[in-house]
């Protein structure tokens, strides 16, 4: 595709809905395609008793019209009570188009639109209206109006969902959505936007409520919408939702967007007066947008192979849209019944201010998946319509659509006279073949169960799709927001994915974890899968290949050989030192940047390295020399303990040291073989696990001490500088010093000095709280011993060591998801070697639904609490004449604000530490309380005072504090009203 053919079009990128018997697009689809008319009767309990005459017991409800996830959106249980379900709604579809696109809004400072239009709000009139005690104050009015009014359907959703660009309200009635997807493509060519949300919300309140049928109505008389059919006698209404996500088509391809479609061009116009009345259509108003939108989708109407029709199914209407369109194709062809026609309201009914977004989601779906679904309830055609003499035909049924180009018109006309045709084609090929290999499968929730429930969705919808895997593993990682709770597993292909979610592995975030690498000494393993690792993962390859270069050209070491064998001191030292050093490289490449480094031994070296304390030429030549001096040191051993170094230190031989602190019950001890031998046997007499390591020599005991002289002066040979990565000496236990770093004596001194793991372990969790650890090398010992320092760390392994460790690139990828399963940052492209894979359709966030309604009048079971309806106990007199008293006056009041806060926020209870705007609250129902609160306090206080605390117990507190200092000015019975003594009641009856 050229630039020229992507310049002016727009991509579809994301799609969301709520329909009749669909939550999801894929529902949606498949009703569509099985041809299921979602308009039915209804349930009988729910018909009048006395049906009035004409009343017909049908529509197409929604389900959930009454649910929301207030806890995920921030929103307070009253507002949300008191917001129309259709901006809810809209709110929820909002969220879930732009996980389809893959858009994460939060993270992504590139400015969203949003154009939207919703229908009158009948929630609003049928349901809070007849409830005055919601309208008491102007603070509470002004939330319901901003919860109800169509004018801030977008505008609310800009700001929950932080997006930055135009916010536009759009009010056409049933052209509504059309027109949104129309204005929404314009801003994005215009470029005052770089992506848009386009939609738009109906949702009759009550559900399940008939209609009244009057002859010449727009209403059907049988509760079936027929569009084009000679029996056609109206449409029904019905309720829905339907959100899309659009960008610049070059953009799109650029980012590896998932396209559903491209929009080659749309219109929008009005009638004028040139038609009989204001509510009926216009021919001449039809054909002009029709033309107007091949004109600017520059192609022929012959090209065009289906027609999503406005479709109302009235006998006026049907006609005249027929004919509109004809009139604007026959310019282009003389060609007859080539275009199938059709309208999504024979399945959902008419949406209203969502029926445009339905047709166009429908013709979306059916351009990409090369099918037109049927057009229900046609039989034989109106007969003012000669369809034989036009280039349409009703399709009525499920349609393979063949052919090199799927084009699709859609239309949507609405009372008043605008006008809207928009024009979309199939998407273009995107080639996608990434590598093939192990991927991390990321999934998060805001809760634990939400992100359990993520899984289970994902799982279930893996089982049933030929999806790529790294195409999945890709869009999750991209496409969605990260919350705390964390669920995550490594898997090779999509089916070995589906097996591994059924039981993922589990985690929850910190908020800023603190990464520390820790790197361990000679006596992990190495062997073969070091090699495999430097073939199949580049950035390790690369660092370990530039050791080995070094290493043979400054010392004729051969580093692939000491791997390999990994016999004997001076070929172990340097091969763990080259392979630690290779994977700090790849995780720093990876992302996963250290705060704080921590060696064991060896690792100490890897530390100064990586630190800049030594060049890393200079820092192998060392390593394979103090292999080499330390190999000719005199024989000796080391044993491994399963106790604490305290205990063990008391009863050690004179030839016989403590060599490593690890644990509050590991150490290590070293000396002459046969001293060894004793002590093991004691040990296990006494049921102390211990073992010999594998190693010829006792190292950090003064054995060492001759070798340790000769390294000092091979130190003394190199140039040195101060660490600019903070690094733990093994020696002190502490934050290593500048001036240790670079003294030839320190490193002589960690020869032979106890490694004192243990200490350093306390030290660097101490001053890290919630750190994460990162064992660079083989195995997991280090983390091991951290997590007896601190058993809320995270740690992570990067290679398993001996049978059953499985692929080295699979443990990589686990362990860099188990890195962001603790919130750790991570480049997973950099980890998949730079591929970017199309993104694809997923399932979005599963939301914790809960129903917050408010019934109407008639239906309600009680009437409103009043606010004051908490009270507090009755303290026993009704003067302020001690501390004692006045501490159950502060709990009075205390207790009454309590009361006011959560009559105002919608919740049952409310902590007196609790934060009123953390709760959810917001300017407006800070005035609001304040106002009641001001009805049963006699307070002279500025709202700004009120809320210089914003917690109860503060505001409580602030309010006594003035009340006291008013007492002298008060009566008698305002003091018994305030103590709420019996008789308050009566006494603010009296006074009212």
């Amino acid at each position: 595709m050229t630039q020229d053919d992507t310049e002016f079009r727009v991509a579809v990128i994301g799609m969301a809905c709520r329909f009749p018997d669909a939550d999801t697009v894929t529902d949606y689809w498949r009703n569509l395609c099985e041809g299921r008319e979602s308009v039915r009767p209804l349930a009988p309990e729910s018909m009048p008793a006395d049906p009035p005459a004409g009343y017909v017991h049908a529509g197409a409800l929604l389900a959930d019209a009454d649910k929301f996830d207030a806890e995920f959106f921030e929103m307070p249980p009253r507002e949300v009570q008191l917001t129309d379900p259709q901006h809810r709604l809209f709110t929820l579809c909002a969220w879930e188009a732009l996980e389809d696109a893959g858009h994460i809004a939060a993270e992504n400072p590139t400015p969203v639109g949003v154009f939207a239009g919703a229908g009158m709000s009948t929630y609003l009139l049928r349901n809070l209206v007849g409830h005055a005690s919601l309208f008491q104050t102007p603070s509470s009015q002004l939330h319901a109006l901003h919860g109800n009014a169509s004018d801030y359907l977008a505008t609310r959703v800009s700001y929950k969902l932080n997006l930055t660009g135009p916010s536009v309200a759009v009010q056409t009635a049933c052209s509504t959505s059309l027109v949104a997807v129309h204005q929404a493509a314009q801003a994005l060519l215009d470029f005052q936007c770089d992506v848009a949300l386009a939609g738009g919300a109906s949702v009759q309140v009550p559900q399940e409520a008939g209609y009244i049928y009057e002859e010449g109505s727009i209403l059907s008389p049988d509760g079936h919408c027929r569009a084009f059919d000679a029996e056609a006698g109206g449409t029904v209404f019905g309720s829905g939702v339907g959100v899309v996500v659009l960008k610049r088509l070059a953009d799109a391809i650029a980012d590896r967007d998932h396209i559903h479609a491209v929009i080659l061009g749309s219109a929008v116009n009005n009638d004028g007066g040139n038609k009989i009345g204001f509510t009926a259509p216009g021919i001449a108003g039809q054909r002009a947008v029709i033309r107007e939108a091949l004109s600017a989708a520059g192609i022929g109407a012959e090209t065009i192979g289906y027609v999503e029709a406005h479709g109302t199914g009235t006998k006026l209407g049907d006609p005249i849209e027929v004919a509109a369109l004809s009139a604007a194709y026959r310019e282009h062809t003389e060609a007859a019944q080539y275009c199938a026609l059709g309208s999504v309201k024979s399945n959902v009914g008419h949406l209203n201010s969502a029926g445009g977004v339905a047709g166009f989601i429908k013709a979306v779906l059916a351009v990409r998946e090369g099918r037109i679904p049927a057009s229900l309830n046609y039989t034989r055609p109106n007969p003012e319509i000669d369809f034989a003499a036009t280039p349409f035909f009703v399709n009525t049924e499920l349609r393979t659509w063949s052919g090199p180009v799927r084009r699709a018109a859609v239309s949507a006309f609405g009372i008043g006279g605008t006008n809207a045709h928009v024009i979309v084609e199939q998407p273009p090929t995107q080639v996608s073949a990434p590598a093939p290999g192990p991927r991390a499968v990321l999934i998060s929730g805001r809760t634990a169960q939400d992100a359990d429930r993520a899984a289970a969705r994902l799982a279930e919808h893996l089982g049933s799709t030929d999806a790529e895997l790294a195409a999945v593993a890709h869009t999750l990682a991209h496409g969605r927001r990260r919350f705390p709770h964390r669920r995550m597993v490594v898997a090779s292909t999509t089916q070995e994915a589906v097996a591994a979610l059924r039981k993922p592995i589990a985690g929850e975030a910190a908020p800023a974890p603190a990464l520390a690498w820790l790197f361990p000494g000679q006596g992990v393993a190495l062997g073969a899968a070091v090699l495999e690792l430097a073939e199949t993962v580049r950035p390790f390859g690369d660092r370990y290949r530039a050791c080995t270069d070094l290493l043979r050209e400054r010392s004729g070491f051969d580093l692939d050989a000491a791997v390999r064998n990994a016999e004997g001191t001076e070929q172990t030292q340097a091969a763990l030192f080259a392979v630690e050093y290779a994977l700090a490289g790849m995780w720093r490449e990876f992302g996963a940047e250290p705060k704080e480094l921590l060696g064991h031994s060896l690792g100490e070296l890897v530390c100064a390295t990586l630190a800049g304390v030594f060049d890393l030429g200079d820092a192998l030549e060392l390593v394979v020399e103090r292999g080499r001096i330390m190999a000719a040191a005199p024989p000796g051993g080391m044993l491994a303990i399963s106790k604490g170094a305290d205990i063990i230190a008391e009863r050690l031989p004179d030839d016989v040291w403590l060599a490593a602190d690890n644990s509050a019950s590991r150490c290590v001890v070293a000396g002459a073989p046969a001293a060894l031998f004793r002590l093991a046997g004691e040990l296990s007499e006494e049921g102390v696990p211990s073992s010999l390591l594998p190693v010829g020599h006792a190292f950090h005991t003064p054995l060492m001490d001759e070798a340790a002289a000769r390294f000092a002066e091979l130190v003394r040979g190199v140039p040195r500088q101060a660490p600019r990565v903070p690094f733990w000496s093994n020696v002190t236990g502490a934050p290593i010093t500048a001036e240790q770093a670079v003294d030839p004596a320190y490193w002589s001194r960690q020869m032979t000095s106890t490694v004192r793991f243990r200490e350093a372990a306390l030290g660097l969790v101490g001053r890290n709280p919630g750190i994460v650890a990162l064992e660079v090398g083989p195995g997991k010992s280090l983390v091991s011993f951290l997590r007896t320092a601190d058993r809320a760390s995270a740690t992570v392994g990067t290679l398993g060591v001996g049978l059953g460790a499985g692929a080295p690139e699979n443990a990589i990828v686990d362990a860099a998801g188990r890195l962001w399963l603790s919130g750790v940052a991570v480049d997973f492209d950099a980890i998949y070697g730079g591929e970017k894979p199309v993104s694809v359709s997923l399932p979005t966030y599963p939301f914790a639904l809960k129903r917050y309604w408010v019934d109407a009048p008639e239906a309600a079971p009680m009437q409103p609490r009043r606010i004051e309806a908490v009270q507090p106990a009755a303290p026993a007199a009704a003067a302020v004449e001690n501390d004692a008293d006045e501490d159950d006056f502060v709990v009075s009041v205390r207790n009454q604000v309590v009361a006011v806060w959560c009559a105002a926020l919608g919740i049952e209870e409310v902590g007196t530490d609790a934060n009123f705007f953390e709760l959810g609250g917001d300017s407006l129902l800070a005035v609001h309380v304040a106002t009641q609160l001001r009805s049963i306090f006699p307070l002279e206080l500025a709202l700004g005072e009120l809320f210089a605390s914003p917690t109860a117990a503060g505001m409580a507190d602030t309010i006594a504090a003035h009340l006291m200092q008013r007492l002298d000015e008060l009566s008698d019975s305002e003091v018994e009203l305030l103590l709420n003594q019996p008789g308050a009641a009566e006494e603010r009856s009296n006074n009212a």
